[in-house]
């Protein structure tokens, strides 16, 4: 029986995130019916339907929502099943009786919004059946060209997916949709919310059995307050687990009215009064950036060792993001294969917010640094005691002690877990402990027992690897003659790279004492504003009592990561 989950995605960024996120599953999707079936579920997040014409079609299970103007090309009910309107004869219009003393004539210089050329070679494409490989050849350097999600998605959506809030304009120099209270207002909107619910009930009455909601929201603007309303109705309504990735944008727009300096403390309150009511509205959330300063500026870009980007750039950090959620959510995604136990969300939610630790911390490693020649247990050893993954969650301490984790590793075959017993240089893998083990999820398991002090980790492998085909940035991936085409670095100086086609990788949820260090900042930064100097927030209903007691809910949280807190 499927075990369904329905994704949200509220805000821009958030929608840069999900669309890489969907590009990715579908680029991993394999037609070949002689092909070995996949290890990961993919009807866990798409849903099966059929157009008008009958043709069978696979849409992910997905509400989106986004300010006006970031569809440009595309119709808000998708492309998939909407007819082509029908042309319009002149004549039609010469029979109607204008008033030409009332006619007011509007020309516009710029006409239509031209889609990418990606996209109209994606169209094209699909309208020809090409197959996945002839469809985008060029190049289209998307890091210069994209100015929206809508430019390099793959994905084709169901008419209900998208959802426009027409009210406010999207920017990306000014942010109209500016605090979690008008937020919060927003929500009181009668037609929006009855849209939004009753496209969710009906999704979910499609479900054989609904594991529950995986969320994804840009968290420092109104969408901050729109997310949380929308939380607090799926719990009061279906009581299902979710799972919650504030995402915070690199590039932040400035707030209408308002100097940097202002923006960085709206940006701050909004956070605050966000991640005071997440813990009473969802199951986990873990905060997601590529920057590890979030709280009142946006600074120190995390470095990953293999992988070069562009810090301020949307399309590139949210594909870092979008393959952080892609793997860790496998624990959740993944067939049962041989009467093995599959994981539920119910479950990585429980095990991680014990004690009522509702805020975890997320790590990535990409690619997975493993050398093309190498063993996992030899390049497990030769990284004890260094760090695997680059932290993702903004003032996160994990830290390598008391660490309860959820770890995904995905894109490293059996072949590669250790030496046959008669082949050369077993011997000396004989000697390490690891070599007892029969699986990567085993092997990994008993590295973090050896390496984290008084931890629990629960492992879960696929062989299944990142799939990084373009609209994925793999300009990221430099110099291709470092990687081998499945993503394994190499010291040999390959004659014509062939490009990275999918790379290995590793992510995690943790939670631990040090996750309360970021609380902590927060609570310090907000305390520091004076929220009479900021008016639009008491315009849209916030009460100085109402923000105080937001900021003894931080601190009631961070007192669950003291360090009293036993294993």
């Amino acid at each position: 029986m499927v075990r369904e989950v329905l994704t949200f995605q509220l805000g821009h960024y958030a929608n840069h995130v999900g669309t890489h996120w969907w590009n990715i599953q579908e680029s991993s999707f394999n037609y070949d019916p002689l092909a070995e079936p996949s290890d990961i579920d993919h009807a866990v997040l798409y849903r099966e339907g059929a157009t008008r014409q009958q043709q069978t079609t696979f849409t992910p299970r997905l509400l989106m929502v986004d300010l006006a103007g970031t569809l440009r090309h595309l119709p808000q009910t998708g492309d998939l099943y909407s007819d082509p309107p029908e042309p319009t004869s002149d004549s039609q219009h010469q029979d109607i009786p204008w008033d030409l003393a009332k006619l007011q004539t509007i020309y516009s210089h710029g006409g239509p919004c031209q889609p990418h050329p990606y996209q109209t070679d994606l169209r094209a494409a699909q309208a020809a059946a090409a197959t996945a490989a002839e469809e985008v050849p060029k190049e289209y350097d998307f890091a210069q060209t994209a100015r929206g999600w809508v430019d390099y998605s793959y994905t084709r959506f169901h008419p209900r997916s998208i959802n426009i809030i027409e009210r406010y304009a999207y920017s990306p120099d000014e942010c109209q949709f500016d605090t979690v209270p008008h937020g919060s207002l927003f929500w009181q909107d009668g037609d929006f919310r009855e849209t939004l619910t009753d496209r969710t009930r009906q999704y979910v009455e499609e479900c054989d059995q609904c594991q529950g909601f995986q969320l994804l929201f840009d968290c420092g603007d109104a969408f901050g307050g729109l997310a949380t309303s929308l939380l607090e109705h799926l719990q009061d309504e279906y009581g299902k687990t979710s799972l919650v990735f504030p995402v915070f944008s690199p590039n932040p727009a400035m707030f209408k009215g308002a100097d940097e300096a202002t923006s960085d403390s709206i940006r701050t309150i909004n956070t605050a009064l966000t991640f005071a009511q997440l813990p009473e509205r969802c199951s986990l959330f873990a905060p997601l950036a590529t920057m590890e300063h979030c709280w009142r500026r946006m600074a120190t870009p995390r470095v990953f060792p293999h992988a070069t980007y562009d810090p301020r750039n949307l399309y590139q950090t949210a594909a870092i993001l979008a393959a952080f959620l892609d793997t860790v959510t496998l624990q959740y995604r993944l067939r049962a294969v041989g009467g093995a136990t599959v994981g539920h969300l119910a479950g990585i939610c429980s095990d991680l917010a014990e004690h009522g630790r509702r805020m975890v911390a997320a790590s990535l490693a990409l690619p997975f640094a493993m050398d093309a020649s190498q063993d996992l247990i030899d390049c497990l050893d030769q990284n004890e005691g260094e760090q695997l993954m680059v932290p993702l969650s903004p003032a996160a301490n994990v830290g390598t002690r008391g660490v309860v984790q959820s770890v995904c590793m995905r894109g490293i075959p059996e072949n590669r877990l250790k030496r046959p017993p008669t082949a050369k240089g077993a011997q000396r893998q004989q000697r390490m402990a690891g070599y007892r083990c029969g699986s990567v999820s085993e092997m990994l398991q008993l590295f973090f027992s050896c390496t984290l002090p008084v931890s629990m980790s629960h492992v879960t492998a696929s062989r299944t690897p990142l799939q990084v085909n373009q609209p994925f940035p793999i300009e990221m991936f430099v110099p291709v003659d470092r990687f081998t085409h499945d993503g394994f670095l190499t010291q040999e100086h390959l004659g014509q790279p062939a490009g990275v086609v999918s790379v290995p990788t590793l992510a995690a949820l943790q939670s631990s004492t040090g996750v309360g260090d970021g609380l902590e900042t927060l609570h310090h930064e907000a305390r520091r504003v004076r929220l009479a100097r900021i008016p639009r927030f008491t315009e849209a209903g916030l009460e100085a009592g109402e923000f105080n007691e937001a900021l003894e809910h931080l601190l009631e949280l961070k007192g669950k990561y003291d360090d009293g807190y036993e294993l």
